[in-house]
């Protein structure tokens, strides 16, 4: 997706990512890297092929568990705009004193729906909806503190990206900023005892949901600001910092509002990338330390162009 820009080859190099724009998250000239903690606003054919996590839970004191995860996305384009995803993973919790934790995330499988690109003013919206499907992961007390939720929930979802080109400084036009705001609707609403607050079913309050990236691509201060002839590693980079959160939005609610950051940078090759970035509790509810997410990521439509690379509408 990035490509490295010297003195001697800059307008070859131009060309190739006009050739390319298509293909990725581009809008204009500006390209919306792969996030890892939110969702990016394109519709691609890809995958995620394992994210790595690892993040202190909240503790009252001593040592904190600590839970591990292993994690997989696909995505496949239906036409040009409209696509599906499906996404699972494996997690570990270590718990001191007590035995490990382990087992499947819930399956997750999602529609998005690319509504409006404007190449100008590098402005990319998208909708889409997640489904979460209960107990096709770990479940029971153990599926509770992996996180899994006992009832299925539907999140629409809206999501933006929007460079900053259009800006008269030149050393901001890389910037660009992307995020998602969802709203997730449980199946089975949760119920309490009355008289003492106690859950007596297996039930999840409605949350809201959204969150943050801002990036900054040395890829496009190299071709669209000015090439300082940095190294071609360097100008596959984009460094970006993230934010995540949920707030219970119905009573009766046993959950807290939560806030994640993130920081890191991201290498985005012709076809693969890989990101890894600290992840930074924003309140004790989110997690005691700093934890790190990692990602490799993979491209089809440069892959494997002929095949997976292309939405299921032209295979036939």
């Amino acid at each position: 997706m990035r490509m490295i820009f010297t003195r001697a080859v800059l307008a070859a190099g131009a060309m190739a990512l006009t050739q390319q724009a298509h293909a990725h998250g581009f809008a204009g000239d500006h390209l919306f890297v792969s996030t890892l903690i939110i969702d990016d606003p394109n519709v691609a054919d890809e995958a995620s092929l394992p994210t790595f996590s690892f993040q202190p839970q909240p503790t009252d004191g001593g040592a904190a568990p600590g839970l591990y995860g292993l994690s997989f996305e696909f995505d496949k384009r239906i036409t040009d705009n409209f696509g599906f995803s499906i996404g699972s993973g494996y997690n570990w919790l270590t718990q001191p004193g007590q035995k490990t934790a382990n087992g499947w995330q819930n399956l997750e499988v999602g529609l998005k729906y690319k509504l409006y690109v404007n190449a100008e003013h590098e402005f990319m919206l998208s909708a889409g909806v997640q489904r979460e499907f209960a107990r096709t992961g770990a479940n029971g007390s153990n599926g509770a503190v992996l996180g899994n939720d006992d009832s299925s929930s539907t999140t629409p979802l809206v999501y933006f990206g929007k460079g900053f080109g259009d800006l008269p400084i030149g050393f901001l036009r890389p910037l660009a900023l992307t995020g998602e705001f969802g709203y997730t609707i449980a199946d089975k609403k949760l119920k309490v005892d009355p008289a003492t607050g106690s859950p007596i079913n297996n039930g999840i309050a409605n949350a809201w949901t959204g969150g943050l990236s801002l990036q900054y691509s040395l890829r496009y201060l190299s071709s669209q600001v000015k090439d300082y002839g940095l190294p071609t590693f360097v100008n596959r980079l984009t460094p970006l910092v993230e934010m995540s959160w949920s707030s219970p939005a119905s009573k009766p609610n046993q959950d807290n509002t939560q806030y994640l950051f993130s920081a890191g940078v991201n290498y985005t090759a012709q076809d693969y990338a890989f990101s890894v970035e600290a992840l930074i509790p924003g309140n004790k509810q989110t997690g005691s330390h700093l934890g790190v997410i990692a990602q490799f990521h993979i491209y089809f439509d440069d892959l494997l162009p002929n095949s997976l690379g292309k939405p299921i509408a032209q295979w036939f």
